[in-house]
């Protein structure tokens, strides 16, 4: 039983499969082409996007339309020599994925990524010996950012329709320069406070122990005054007690 409806979903997705997809083969202006398209017919269609389609034996393109059965899932296409030209996928007519195109000698030509119909991120392309000789990034079909020609030692930066020998400085960056070098004056400011601050607290604590160690050099002389002055004044009275007996001794004996 398990079997049975095994070998039912198993035919059903068959069915499904080959109703949307019919393989085509042909030999289409000195290529081999090997591709698949979907019966259904499609009524809506993208503006602005280039649909691939096969009718009467041929391959077309159109923008924003189709005129018979759109290429869908895998793509090759060969050169006479059996050897790969371009290889890629389409989505219902749109180019999608990375696609790659060969030089007859079975070098890589190009590498680029499509999205839904527009190119879309890395672009590279290669001459004949397998040498790089340019590449950058697309979004939504144009050229954005840095681009390097390898063969000219150039390089551009593009940003929409624009071309510019390097980098313009937006207001983006120019805000955030002007942000940095506050940031910078910021910085160098309480440096400076932190250095001043540092410098005050050093030379009150130089101030402090010059006060501490001249008044206990106060205190010291005055320490030592006093044992002087007490040791005179114990001098003078040893002095008047001996005289003083002295005197008495004397009166005594008269």
């Amino acid at each position: 039983m398990k079997k049975a409806l095994s070998l039912i979903l198993f035919s059903a997705i068959c069915i499904a499969f080959s109703s949307d997809l019919q393989k085509k083969i042909l030999r289409y202006d000195g290529f081999n082409i090997e591709c698949y398209v979907s019966p259904k017919k499609r009524s809506n269609f993208n503006n602005n996007k280039m649909y691939y389609w096969f009718k009467s034996g041929e391959i077309h393109q159109s923008l924003s339309a189709a005129g018979g059965f759109v290429l869908h899932k895998k793509y090759s296409k060969y050169y006479r020599s059996n050897q790969l030209a371009e290889q890629g996928e389409f989505n219902y007519g749109l180019k999608t994925g990375t696609w790659k195109t060969w030089h007859n000698n079975g070098k890589l030509k190009f590498i680029e990524e499509w999205k839904q119909g527009y190119k879309n991120g890395e672009f590279i392309a290669f001459d004949s010996l397998g040498n790089q000789t340019s590449t950058g990034s697309y979004n939504n079909n144009l050229k954005n950012g840095y681009w390097i020609d390898f063969i000219k030692k150039d390089t551009t930066y593009h940003r929409k329709k624009e071309v510019f020998n390097e980098k313009p400085r937006n207001l983006i960056k120019r805000v955030f320069r002007k942000k940095d070098s506050l940031e910078k004056i910021q910085i160098k400011l309480i440096r400076a406070t932190e250095r001043k601050n540092d410098s005050i607290k050093r030379i009150k604590t130089k101030s402090d122990r010059l006060l501490k160690k001249r008044n206990d050099s106060i205190k010291r002389v005055k320490i030592k005054l006093d044992k002087s002055a007490k040791k005179r004044l114990d001098s003078i009275n040893k002095t008047k007690k001996t005289k003083r007996g002295f005197l008495d001794k004397v009166f005594k004996k008269k």
